[in-house]
């Protein structure tokens, strides 16, 4: 179950060093070997986005994805505070073997993090050219043409998407919106340019497969998904915290042996991959953490995001705190989403608030959902359904006393999700965050 890869790696720069000596062919050839998956939520093969970057002339770009949009998910804020050195060798040696010559770190604004300062020891090293304004523009006389720039990504959900990302980053504006596909960002991103937007937490793994090559990598993990994960548990678990395991671990190991098992009222439910994933009962918490195993499940991986009902809490009322999250969050630019979003989130609230929902009026709403999917410029209108068509299969009890008008003898939180600041309670590096600096439930 122990695996440290990311949060116990050397410091430095190795990898962009090890791809710079060795040359872009070779390192497209080690991505390629190795397997990798992206660890932003889609899981997309790594190798796959690469090739549509290649495909356009050059020069390229590369955005460093920590807008980390997803509520519960503290993965990557964690990752850019303790290992920020790890994240931008990751970018370094995918512009070195993308022929790109700039490279963005887009960064959660509420994550005050030393990625600048990383990005400082990395222009030392001679591997970049900064474009901050707290550094100094000097460097090595061996500096690469490769220029990185730090950019603080709004923290709302739409900013996470790769092509709202791209739009945000061109041109500031808070109100950016999803842009409409094809062309894709890898095909036509910032500038125009052909761009490879990836997760933090991919880079990261990234520069581990520049250092020590891809059968080191493929050791641990499963044949899909090889490598390790970062998983974030929430405070329903007795040690709350980020965490990383091998891909393909058990979730009910992980629970236990990693977040500690329950800090109160057991677990019956969970949502591993965010709020868009699916429910899994407890009965399903066997699982293994990977993209396949999940999706039998009718459930997804998704970015690791844990959220976790307890015994005491109404199926009903975690669901449509979900379906007001999406609603809220929905951009509007598209039509269909803004009315699927707002439907889901009527109708489950009231079915929560005891107001008079019917079967009918659920039913309707997963209609709208598979209207809208094919017809947005985003993937948000695919995200309400899966929680409530897997609420509705997998806590029938409480579904059936809320439509029956009943008391269905739960807890109703009426919580609202929101995407958790930075630092969460239990995250104290204190000042001066070393690599070596781990914190109360992490790993």
């Amino acid at each position: 179950m122990e695996e440290r890869r990311l949060l116990a790696a050397a410091a430095g720069f190795g990898g962009a060093e090890a791809a710079r000596r060795r040359g872009g062919e070779w390192l497209r050839a080690e991505v390629a070997r190795s397997g990798l998956r992206g660890r932003g939520g889609a899981a997309f093969p790594v190798w796959t986005k690469w090739e549509a970057a290649l495909a356009q002339p050059g020069p390229r770009v590369v955005v460093v994805n920590g807008a980390e949009d997803e509520p519960g998910s503290l993965k990557d804020r964690y990752l850019l505070a303790t290992r920020p050195d790890l994240v931008v060798d990751g970018a370094l040696c995918t512009a070195l073997a993308l022929d790109a010559d700039r490279v963005i770190l887009y960064v959660n604004e509420e994550a005050d993090g030393p990625a600048g300062a990383a990005v400082n020891d990395a222009m030392v090293a001679g591997l970049c050219t900064a474009v901050l304004p707290s550094i100094p523009s000097t460097a090595s006389a061996h500096t690469s043409q490769i220029t990185v720039e730090v950019v603080s990504a709004p923290a709302a959900y739409v900013f996470g998407e790769d092509s709202c990302a791209v739009e945000f980053i061109e041109s500031g504006d808070r109100t950016a919106k999803p842009r409409k596909k094809p062309p894709f960002p890898a095909a036509a991103g910032v500038g125009g340019r052909p761009t490879a937007v990836s997760n933090a937490e991919t880079l990261a793994h990234l520069a581990l497969i520049a250092r020590h090559g891809a059968e080191w990598f493929r050791q641990v993990g499963t044949p899909e998904c090889p490598g390790t994960l970062l998983v974030t548990l929430p405070a329903e678990c007795a040690r709350p915290g980020v965490y990383e395991v091998p891909a393909g671990a058990p979730f009910a190991a992980v629970l236990q042996h990693c977040g500690g098992g329950p800090a109160g009222a057991p677990f019956r439910g969970a949502q591993v991959g965010g709020p868009a994933a699916g429910w899994l009962t407890a009965d399903g918490f066997d699982t293994p953490l990977s993209p396949e195993a999940m999706a039998a499940k009718g459930t997804m991986l998704g970015c690791a995001a844990v959220r976790l009902l307890t015994e005491d809490r109404c199926a009903v009322d975690a669901v449509a705190e979900v379906e007001a999250f999406f609603a809220a969050e929905s951009c509007g630019k598209c039509p269909l989403c803004r009315a699927e979003t707002q439907f889901f989130a009527r109708a489950t609230g009231g079915l929560a608030a005891g107001k008079d929902v019917t079967e009918a009026h659920l039913d309707k709403a997963l209609e709208l959902a598979d209207m809208a999917r094919t017809n947005t410029d985003c993937a948000l209108a695919r995200f309400p359904a899966a929680p409530l068509r897997t609420g509705r299969e997998r806590f029938p009890d409480d579904f059936a006393a809320h439509l029956a008008g009943d008391d269905c003898g739960r807890r109703h939180l009426g919580a609202s999700m929101a995407i958790s600041g930075w630092p969460p309670p239990w995250f104290t590096p204190g000042p001066g965050v070393s690599p070596e600096r781990t914190t109360e439930g992490s790993p």
